[in-house]
């Protein structure tokens, strides 16, 4: 039995609510990301941001996140408001990654449910023992359209609270 069907999908109007909110996702998580780089950078060298990107450019989200949090402490910038930040950032990281590398399966309905699954083909551990480690895949995720805009509306005020430290950033002189 195929766990999935490898078919392209057109778009028509049931499916494009659904990728229209996950392209806008993927295009907040991407806008999200980069605003974390360049408050890094200048966080590690205000006046040479070139030099700062070398040194992290090939980071994951998760150092990107970890190195923001010791920055902010070392250098006493918004430290609490970059805590907050995080903290909201943190549950979204695998949710990003499944939005970016999942397999989007076409959209359904189902007693008057409309929803579209993403799908994950990775192999997970599902348990292990002493004796056996028992791995599985194709593990999906179901989402409706309010799911969607949830998501969008976290992704929204991460973006605004990031804007808002990154324009901070130039008003300080200590940056300039």
């Amino acid at each position: 039995m195929r766990p999935f069907k490898y078919e392209l999908q057109e778009l028509n109007e049931l499916n494009l609510p659904f990728y229209t909110r996950i392209g806008l996702l993927s295009v907040r998580f991407a806008e999200i990301e980069s605003l974390i780089t360049h408050i890094n950078e200048k966080l590690i060298n205000p006046g040479e941001e070139l030099i700062s990107h070398i040194l992290i450019k090939d980071n994951s989200l998760h150092t990107n996140l970890e190195l923001i949090k010791k920055l902010s402490s070392m250098r006493s910038y918004e430290e609490e408001n970059i805590l907050k930040i995080v903290s909201k950032l943190k549950p979204l990281q695998r949710l990003r990654n499944s939005f970016i590398h999942g397999v989007w399966l076409d959209v359904m309905v189902e007693k008057s449910e409309t929803f579209i699954y993403c799908t994950d083909h990775r192999w997970v551990v599902k348990e292990k023992n002493s004796q056996q480690t028992t791995r599985t895949r194709y593990s999906k995720e179901r989402y409706t359209i309010q799911d969607l805009e949830k998501q969008i509306k976290i992704a929204d005020e991460i973006l605004f609270d990031l804007k808002k430290l990154w324009e901070n950033l130039y008003e300080i002189s200590y940056f300039e």
